[in-house]
C-alpha cells in the first residue's frame, strides 16, 4: 500500500550535497548559508524531524522533501555540506584574487607602456 522512503545512500547524499552548493552559489550567498548552517547545526535533528511530520502533505508537491529530511537527521551530512560551501567560496575568492592581479599587472604594463612612448617623443624633439 504505502511505502515509506527509506535513509538516503552516500551516493543520493554526495549529489544532494552537490545540488544544494551549487543552488547556494547561483545565488552568491555562501557565506551567510555557511553562518546560517554553523549557527543552526544543532538544531538539524529537530528541524529534520519537524520535516517528517510535515512530509505527507509538503511531500505531495515536493517529492524530495523527504530526502532532505533524512539528510538533515545526520549532522555529518550538514557539516559535508558547510565544507563544500566553504571550498567553494575559497575557489571563488582565489578567482577574484587572481582576477584582481591580472588586471593590476595589465594595469602596470599599460603604464609602462606610456611611459615608453613619452620617452621616445622626449629622445625625438629637437634639443635646442
Amino acid at each position: 500500500m504505502f511505502k515509506a522512503p527509506e535513509p538516503i545512500d552516500a551516493k543520493k547524499r554526495d549529489q544532494m550535497i552537490e545540488a544544494v552548493a551549487q543552488r547556494v552559489q547561483q545565488f552568491g550567498m555562501l557565506v551567510p548559508a555557511i553562518f546560517f548552517l554553523e549557527m543552526n547545526k544543532p538544531l538539524s535533528y529537530i528541524g529534520a524531524q519537524a520535516m517528517h511530520f510535515f512530509s505527507p502533505i509538503i511531500g505531495v508537491l515536493f517529492p524530495t522533501f523527504e530526502d532532505y529530511a533524512y539528510f538533515l537527521e545526520d549532522r555529518e551530512n550538514v557539516e559535508l555540506l558547510i565544507q563544500k560551501l566553504e571550498s567553494l567560496s575559497e575557489q571563488e575568492e582565489e578567482a577574484r584574487r587572481q582576477a584582481k592581479k591580472e588586471k593590476q599587472l595589465k594595469k602596470q604594463a599599460k603604464r609602462a607602456s606610456l611611459l615608453d612612448e613619452a620617452q621616445q617623443m622626449d629622445k625625438d624633439l629637437p634639443s635646442q
